[in-house]
């Protein structure tokens, strides 16, 4: 099976070299946990050899996310590939752009290599209810198959892994970000849920750092 690697150090070592190809992986986890800068490495190793990249970001503008790669010297480069084979689209939702409209502008898009979406949570504030979010959900992964590679980004609380609505069923592949506490200060931590056609060890935590030369897992696991 052709593999998509995700960008990170150490994290293709888990998941058998990557991503499988053609699958749907929900990239879940709180608020600074690093569910953006994980979805910018991932466009970004793609980017780098030659593949169609796209961010669309429900909540933060193109300037936001270019200062953010600002602060990380291996996203640095990122300015060489945007609007060339790297694109990162704004989308505003508001009452008019329902989750049914939304997988409708999706499915309109050219064929993609990688594509992001930062975040579900605004699909699901905009729906009529939370049947038609799931339908239209599931309307939307099963069009994303046909692409490379997904990645769908999920802001949660607390241990859940997805908003609620079953996005993890849905989804081919689970990767949960979340902080452990320690009495020194909190870590950063990385768990596989589920990665479909991949033997993984399930839900070991592993340090996930992030600091300003890169992205990467740590060397040892978190006991």
């Amino acid at each position: 099976m052709n593999r998509i690697k995700s960008g990170i150090g150490g994290m293709d070592k888990l998941i058998g070299g990557g991503f499988p190809s053609e699958t749907i992986v929900l990239l879940s986890g709180g608020p600074g946990t690093g569910k953006t800068l994980f979805g910018l490495k991932f466009l970004l190793e793609g980017a780098a050899k030659g593949e169609k990249c796209c961010y669309v970001s429900l909540n933060e503008k193109k300037d936001e996310l270019m200062r953010a790669c600002n602060m990380i010297s291996s996203l640095n480069h990122v300015k060489k590939y945007i609007d060339k084979n790297l694109v990162i689209e704004h989308a505003i939702l508001d009452e008019h752009i329902t989750m049914k409209k939304f997988v409708n502008i999706i499915s309109s898009y050219p064929n993609i290599d990688r594509l992001v979406i930062d975040n579900v949570n605004k699909l699901l504030m905009f729906s009529e209810n939370g049947k038609n979010y799931r339908s239209h959900f599931s309307e939307l992964v099963n069009y994303l198959k046909k692409m490379g590679c997904s990645l769908l980004i999920c802001e949660t609380d607390g241990d859940r892994i997805d908003t609620g609505h079953s996005e993890a069923f849905e989804c081919d592949g689970v990767v949960n970000l979340s902080f452990l506490d320690l009495e020194e200060k909190p870590m950063r931590t990385i768990e596989i849920h589920k990665m479909r056609y991949t033997p993984f060890d399930p839900k070991v935590p592993y340090e996930f750092v992030i600091n300003g030369k890169d992205i990467k897992l740590g060397t040892t696991k978190v006991i």
